[in-house]
């Protein structure tokens, strides 16, 4: 049983067995670390242990057991755009046809590769991409709308934007 994943958290080195996971349950002690992580992800095991009345190294089992289940992948910051001059948060919505293999890969390389392009979803329905955008200004949002276009016009079959007026609540997963 070889280690199959190594990540570093904090300088300190974390070896995860990335074979086949069995299922595990969360209860409600999870549940409720899960929620103070995503609200803070700096919080530490001591803070989250006497909150809950748990010891640091209970918490502590508890997060490395939902890190090797797979419930957790990685402890992240909330970065606000518009203080890093990225004022303007817009997402196109791509509909495409006659999508060769070669043409996929260019697509797919083109927007992971844009910096201003931060998140890219392949989706079902009439519209199979969702692509969001920060930029800081129009123009620019304008001058990367047009490039797509002029770089995809054989393959893009519509294409429509809109942009973000106020942010009412984003979580990267339900809070429970």
């Amino acid at each position: 049983m070889g280690v199959k994943y190594v990540k570093f958290i904090n300088n300190e080195l974390f070896l995860r067995n990335m074979q086949k996971k069995e299922k595990f349950k969360i209860d409600k002690t999870d549940r409720t670390i899960l929620n103070m992580l995503v609200e803070n992800s700096r919080m530490t095991n001591m803070e989250i242990g006497k909150a809950l009345g748990l010891s640091h190294d209970a918490v502590r089992y508890r997060i490395e057991k939902m890190m090797d289940a797979g419930i957790i992948t990685n402890f992240t910051v909330n970065v606000n755009p518009t203080e890093l001059g990225l004022p303007i948060w817009g997402d196109l919505i791509v509909s495409v046809w006659n999508l060769t293999e070669k043409r996929y890969k260019e697509w797919v390389e083109y927007l992971k590769n844009n910096s201003n392009i931060v998140a890219v979803w392949n989706l079902s329905g009439k519209y199979e991409w969702f692509i969001e955008i920060f930029t800081t200004d129009l123009g620019k949002f304008n001058e990367i709308t047009n490039e797509i276009k002029l770089k995809f016009s054989d393959i893009i079959k519509d294409m429509e934007s809109a942009f973000v007026l106020k942010e009412l609540k984003y979580y990267r997963y339900p809070i429970f």
